[in-house]
């Protein structure tokens, strides 16, 4: 009778440890990012800076607009989208992008940030800019400010 009373108890213990595992967000770097509508970020590269008038090698770039709605480039292509945030938790809805074709390099960081739009599950902010993560906590990307004379 003890011993089973002993299993019974350890099962419940173990099942309201189950229940108060914590989030990955719990675990993230930076704060819930606020007050994202009317800000532009790009993201960080390790490409070379473009010089002042060469709009050809510059990085891609994320606009957050009136009712969440986010438009940018991808690299190549445009796109816009919607999202969802609540505190940390953040999703995008599928992104309309336009469909021009361009080097293998620049097709290829596209499709990684078409993949970062579709698996981002939290958005977080710190000094250094904005970290968008996977639902295992996986930084997938991280922007910064838009840097002043970019060209448009």
């Amino acid at each position: 009778m003890q011993k089973s009373f002993i299993a019974l108890l350890g099962a419940f213990v173990m099942a309201l440890t189950g229940c108060t595992e914590k989030s990955p967000a719990d675990n993230l770097t930076g704060e819930a990012a606020k007050n994202l509508q009317g800000t532009s970020w790009q993201l960080v590269t390790a490409q070379p800076a473009a010089k002042e008038g060469d709009c050809e090698n510059l990085p891609p770039v994320m606009d957050f607009l009136e009712d969440s709605k986010v438009a940018g480039n991808l690299g190549c292509n445009l796109f816009n989208t919607t999202y969802t945030q609540d505190g940390k938790n953040f999703s995008f809805a599928p992104a309309a992008t336009t469909r021009r074709m361009c080097s293998p390099e620049a097709m290829k960081l596209e499709g990684q940030l078409l993949n970062m739009l579709q698996s981002t599950r939290y958005l977080t902010q710190n000094e250094k800019g904005l970290m968008f993560w996977d639902e295992n906590g996986k930084l997938l990307a991280q922007y910064e400010p838009e840097k002043a004379g970019q060209c448009q």
